[in-house]
């Protein structure tokens, strides 16, 4: 009875190491990193994770950068490269208020889902949002 019950957790534990090791593709790019751009009265943020996960983030200060940014959004998602285009999603995008520990929705103002044209010069990351359309317009970030 001893050796089922030693053979029977020795097939359970083989199982479950061979299900845990799955490894993931990670995203071999040089745009994975954050990446900032400062303009004005607000700072942007782009985090692209090698595991695909994708962040964007802007900072608006209404009163200067001596105080706590008016208006912290945040959105969190993932993303795709093919070629020389970003595919990005955003699963939730929350806006916080004057240093708020409560967000609220803001998909309304951000796009959930965005390909971006980019290219890359030395530390310098340029992403044209809506490439090829009347819309576009074009981005430069420093390496961060």
């Amino acid at each position: 009875m001893k050796k089922i019950l030693f053979f029977a957790f020795t097939l359970v534990a083989g199982a479950l190491a061979f299900t845990s090791c799955e490894k993931k593709d990670k995203i071999d790019s040089p745009i994975v990193g954050t990446w900032m751009r400062v303009a004005g009265d607000s700072d942007f943020f782009y985090t692209f994770g090698e595991d695909g996960t994708y962040q964007r983030i802007e900072d608006y200060y209404m009163n200067g950068r001596d105080v706590v940014a008016h208006e912290h959004t945040v959105g969190d998602g993932t993303f795709k490269i093919d070629g020389d285009v970003i595919d990005a999603t955003l699963n939730s995008i929350l806006v916080y208020m004057d240093g708020s520990k409560d967000g609220d929705p803001f998909d309304e103002y951000w796009p959930m889902n965005e390909k971006l044209k980019f290219s890359l010069k030395g530390d310098y990351l340029t992403l044209i949002h809506n490439a090829g359309t009347e819309e576009e317009w074009p981005e430069l970030l420093l390496k961060q």
